[in-house]
């Protein structure tokens, strides 16, 4: 989809419109355009030119309308009704730090300029105001009281201008348009651009708009006017002032209001924000929406405008059910009859096609926003299925830190076949971009975050290089910590989302089962001409159980996902515990791109203790984490990956990684948080009181350098003893 709404919720109207512009940069790097409207949001919103010199660093061409409060009256008018209603454009220029920005209101005044003059006892210009009657004015208190500010050139096109915005940013997104102040409801509107949708490339486009800069700068100017100036120079220059001098100055009205609004905040360490992600990041936050990509909680009529949590519940059913079930029929059958000798029904071989498989292929592309939907017998049946489009002599490029069924896959099976296989640091941008261009790459296959090791990946920024450096690059992204409810790669430029459904689809531990969304027609044809020339289609039965699950899919991952936060708040203060990996922590490398790209943080979290005895025990002796590999059950689940889920990885290939043995998995489960945290604290303490012969202190903390510290020697460590090994043998 390429437009999507989100309902503010009573949030503040610039955390809503950050998401928004973030939403809008997705769909057009993914479909060429992408338009998102904000509204319910508690304030308006400014400095719009922020926003738009975002999207325009990112290659795309950003508007942005911005609805506010009714200080401005229409042409000819007394009344005031329309906002100040900013308007601002960002394009991107061949200096992707510098893009241009144009900022502007169709207002002749600025209704800071208005409370700062009448707080400084300063007049306004001539012309730019009137008081109640209509009258001009240059009293600020007169015009704040029933007056109004003008349209910025006083005539009918600043007030059409004005207009459009209340349109754009109001009537079209939902928010207030009548009595504005009383409702509080504004909204604002993003449309972003992608200069491919119309031919040209990256370069082809700066290019040009930098041509037309420089026509620009190069005109004479008045005798009087001395430099022509672009749109933000003179911005610029004044941000640059303000950098030297160390200080920037602050309307008065604006300072006490952040002053109050700072001494009612609650304190950081608050018990609410020690183990929850911030508010406008939650999924429970009004400024989200609650799938990557996905309309949020607007309550419109249509499918499109609805909430995850009802699109899970409620699919477009692609069978005909001739007695209307409310819970799916089971199709566990073989085989079809058919309506004669010499034609075919919709089915006739459950290996070809199954109804019930049929239910669960469609509603996992809807909430992917794919194309086409395939259900497989396991998650590494889906991948490797995507793998059969890469043919002979060509490449796959890869992350290093990935499952371990992928890479005994690519590692063991796909070279047999003549497939070369490249591994990268995707976090590790310019690595990725210097192996694309160096390689052509046939198939991209990433993880985000990573497993293990929670490594966040920039989906969106690798897909776009992948694309530039080969623009026939399938990019396929195991999503399965993520799932659909939090993150969506198909809006983040990926061709092919794989979830596996053993994890948060069932839910329940008791399902094999793997999911692949696809994006185009040719694509998803070759991966169902696989699937079913191999037979390595998911069974009815598996089927119809993740139907079933994915109803609560939700409640359970919002669940978990809050469970984690708290467990990986309680390890990162256990002096038993060196590192703590878990992108919903500030101190997580990638934890802002996390917020970008996804919706939540997930339940899978991992740490070091740097002694595998200590990390042993833990697993052992917890009793509420059951050791096992997999994730995503209700029930949490503990273990060593390096002795488990990723054993067929080489010792040597592990410690060049960074994948040491002391490394503990944990998928945090349903169970309340504080018996889970309990169960560890037991287990941990009476470790350390064993080997120290001292009590637990996790009042300690560790700084990061020592982490990193205590991390290299780890890994130089056991490149020591891998070295030796070899040597002896």
């Amino acid at each position: 989809a390429t437009c999507a709404r989100i309902n503010g919720n009573r949030e503040v109207g610039m955390a809503v419109l950050y998401r928004a512009t973030e939403m809008a940069v997705q769909k057009a790097k993914s479909a060429g355009v992408g338009i998102v409207g904000t509204h319910n949001t508690s304030t308006s919103t400014g400095a719009l030119g922020y926003y738009c010199r975002q999207a325009a660093k990112q290659g795309v061409i950003c508007l942005a309308f911005a609805q506010s409060p009714e200080f401005v009256a229409p042409y000819g008018s007394k009344e005031a009704l329309f906002g100040t209603n900013p308007i601002a454009a960002g394009f991107p220029t061949s200096d992707t730090s510098s893009p241009l920005v144009m900022d502007l209101a169709t207002s002749a005044y600025a209704l800071f300029g208005l409370l700062e003059a009448k707080t400084a006892g300063r007049k306004i210009p001539e012309g730019v105001a009137q008081d109640a009657a209509g009258r001009v004015t240059t009293d600020p208190s007169e015009v704040l009281d029933g007056g109004a500010i003008r349209v910025f050139d006083g005539g009918h096109k600043g007030s059409s201008l004005a207009l459009l915005v209340e349109l754009l940013g109001g009537a079209l997104t939902n928010a207030a348009i009548e009595d504005k102040k009383a409702k509080k409801s504004w909204g604002n509107l993003v449309v972003c651009i992608d200069p491919k949708q119309l031919g040209w490339t990256a370069d082809e486009f700066q290019r040009r708009v930098d041509t037309v800069c420089r026509r620009v700068k190069k005109c004479e100017p008045l005798p009087d006017h001395g430099e022509i100036l672009l749109p933000g120079e003179r911005g610029d220059r004044v941000e640059d002032a303000n950098e030297r001098a160390g200080s920037i100055e602050v309307e008065a009205n604006l300072w006490k209001d952040l002053q109050d609004m700072a001494a009612k905040a609650p304190p950081r360490d608050s018990a609410d924000s020690a183990t929850a992600p911030s508010s406008i990041f939650a999924a429970s936050s009004g400024g989200m929406p609650e799938s990557n990509g996905a309309p949020s909680t607007s309550r419109g009529t249509g499918k499109d405008s609805w909430g995850m949590d009802t699109r899970l519940v409620h699919p477009t059913d692609p069978c005909d059910d001739p007695y209307a079930a409310v819970a799916p029929p089971l199709y566990q059958t073989a085989t079809f009859k058919q309506p004669d000798a010499v034609s075919m029904g919709p089915y006739d071989y459950t290996r070809s096609g199954n109804p019930t498989r049929a239910q669960l292929e469609h509603h996992i592309a809807e909430l992917e926003g794919g194309d086409r939907g395939f259900a497989f017998a396991s998650g590494m049946a889906a991948l490797t299925a995507v793998t059969r489009i890469v043919r002979s002599g060509e490449t796959i490029l890869a992350g290093d830190d990935i499952y371990g069924g992928t890479s005994r896959l690519l590692g063991s099976v796909l070279p047999k076949q003549d497939i070369n296989v490249v591994h990268v640091v995707m976090s590790d941008l310019d690595a990725v971009e210097s192996a694309l261009n160096k390689n052509k790459v046939k198939l991209l296959m990433l993880e985000s975050p990573t497993n293990p090791r929670m490594q966040v990946i920039d989906l969106q920024r690798i897909s776009a290089m992948a694309k530039k450096a080969n623009p026939d690059t399938v990019i396929c992204v195991d999503n399965s910590i993520m799932a659909p409810v939090y993150q969506r790669p198909l809006d983040l430029g990926a061709d092919v989302s794989m979830t596996s459904a053993t994890k948060f689809i069932a839910g329940h531990s008791d399902v094999t089962a793997g999911l692949l969304t696809t994006k185009g027609k040719e694509l998803g044809d070759e991966i169902y001409f696989h699937q079913n020339s191999e037979g390595t289609a998911a069974s009815p039965f598996d089927c119809w159980l993740s139907i079933r699950g994915i109803k609560t899919m939700k409640l359970r991952m919002d669940k978990q996902s809050d469970n984690a936060m708290k467990i990986a708040r309680f390890l990162e203060k256990h002096p038993l515990v060196s590192r703590v990996h878990y992108p919903g922590l500030e101190t997580h490398a990638n934890h802002d791109v996390q917020r970008r790209q996804a919706s939540g943080y997930g339940s899978l979290l991992s740490f070091n203790t740097h002694d595998v005895n200590a990390s042993r025990a833990i697993c052992e002796k917890s009793k509420l984490f059951k050791i096992t590999v997999s994730f995503g059950s209700v029930s949490s689940l503990i273990s060593m990956p390096c002795f488990m889920s990723h054993a067929s990885i080489p010792a040597e290939v592990r410690a060049e990684r960074g994948l040491t043995d002391d490394l503990v998995r944990i998928s945090a489960g349903i169970e309340d948080a504080e018996d889970l945290i309990a169960d560890l604290k037991e287990v941990m303490d009476e470790y350390l009181m064993e080997t120290t012969g001292k009590p637990a202190d996790v009042s300690a903390s560790r700084s990061v350098e020592e982490l990193e510290a205590r991390e290299s020697w780890l890994l130089e460590r056991i490149r020591e003893l891998e070295s030796k090994v070899k040597t002896s043998k």
